[in-house]
């Protein structure tokens, strides 16, 4: 399979995966009705607060993702943005207004749209790593390869026996990180690199065997790719 063919299932497959489209582990995934705004919240993912008159910042962010939950990503974004406008907000509050944000993004347009927010919330954010890592992988690019094996890592998941738990249903699983870590692994091709993939890729599918999950693709795609013996 040659390297154009790999980045097109690249971005299927993070796509997929991080839209919270598949049917892997569980972890947060909703049937999402048609989004209702909440009332007085104004529609539309613009940057300001819609109105609705919440001035503390964790009544706030708590109620964005209970939006966010129930598939309103609209009102999440505005409430998220909200937040960021709150000149009093600590450092711990606007990464977690900036995770939110670009994982309410990331559902509404794709992973790419959260890029930014991600990077704002990346340096201490577990969830946000993995979001960034997911949008760098989409990109198809070997720098952002490298940064999303660091990113990965950083998480904890260069142990095969670490656990990834999500604090927020953003529909990421521990099976599904890993597998991300896999394909990274084995997309970089470094000494070493190969059998760190089987390793990861043999943890995500001992998790979760089913035959149509995003860990189930980008086992699939590793198996394209040349990576033997899983």
């Amino acid at each position: 399979m040659n390297r154009k063919s790999i980045v097109v299932l690249t971005i299927a497959v993070i796509f997929f995966l991080a839209s919270g489209c598949g049917g892997g582990g569980g972890s947060g995934r909703y049937t999402i009705p048609p989004e209702i705004p909440t009332p007085g919240t104004g529609g539309g993912g613009g940057g300001g607060g819609g109105g609705i008159g919440e001035t503390d910042p964790d009544s706030l962010l708590a109620s964005a993702w209970e939006d966010f939950r129930y598939g309103a990503f609209s009102s999440a974004i505005n409430k998220f943005n909200q937040v960021l406008t709150i000149t009093s907000i600590t450092e711990t509050q606007k990464t977690q207004a900036y995770n939110g944000l670009g994982w309410s993004l990331t559902k509404s347009s794709g992973v790419e749209s959260g890029y930014s927010s991600f990077t704002q919330a990346s340096a201490s954010n577990n969830e946000a790593r993995i979001g960034l890592a997911a949008a760098l992988i989409q990109r198809g690019q070997n720098a952002g390869i490298v940064q999303a094996i660091q990113l990965l890592e950083a998480v904890g998941l260069g142990n095969t026996a670490y656990r990834f738990t999500s604090t927020h249903p953003i529909g990421i699983s521990n099976a599904e990180a890993h597998a991300m870590l896999a394909f990274c692994y084995y997309w970089r091709g470094g000494v070493g690199d190969a059998d760190k993939a089987k390793s990861q890729i043999t943890v995500a599918r001992s998790e979760d065997s089913s035959n149509d999950s995003s860990v189930a693709q980008i086992f699939k795609t590793l198996q394209d790719m040349g990576l033997s013996g899983i």
